[in-house]
């Protein structure tokens, strides 16, 4: 017959032998915070870049908010340069825009189609300078953390 003694000796033998198997490393906040960055999925924010005549408003509007910021204060950029073409044209120029974590704004390259190229030549940099004027906007963020974004603005020119 095995003692209790024995049994107890044995059980405390094991604890100590499998306690190295659960030893806890301890982490570098910089390394949990960096592991984090890495893991955050960007396409998914918390909250979009936000201009200040955004805020208030409720979540669902604030996406729609910013874009119609953009759109109005390129509208009136555009307007104001009065932009003179041969032949009438209608044509949707998508715009691809960068709004960095350090809340810059950043007009991506693209290609303009040829009928608007030929008759606005200097239509990308009227644009960028339109974007150069923006409010400030405080960037979109995931998680608590800021994040760079990307988006797609759909410009349609259509002049008579």
């Amino acid at each position: 017959m095995i003692h209790k003694s024995t049994i107890y000796i044995g059980i405390i033998i094991f604890i100590l032998c499998s306690c190295r198997n659960f030893e806890l490393k301890k982490r570098d906040k910089d390394d949990i915070v960096k592991e984090m960055e890495e893991n955050l999925n960007t396409n998914e924010v918390d909250q979009p870049p936000l201009f200040s005549v955004c805020r208030g408003k409720i979540e669902k509007e604030l996406e729609q908010c910013f874009e119609n910021t953009i759109t109005k204060h390129l509208y009136n950029h555009l307007i104001k340069k009065q932009i003179q073409v041969s032949q009438p044209m209608k044509d949707t120029i998508w715009i691809p825009l960068t709004i960095t974590k350090d809340s810059q704004i950043i007009i991506e390259d693209f290609d303009l189609p040829d009928t608007v190229a030929a008759e606005i030549p200097d239509l990308i940099a009227i644009l960028e300078a339109g974007i150069q004027t923006l409010p400030k906007i405080k960037p979109a963020h995931a998680r608590s953390t800021f994040v760079t974004t990307k988006y797609r603005l759909p410009i349609v020119i259509h002049i008579e």
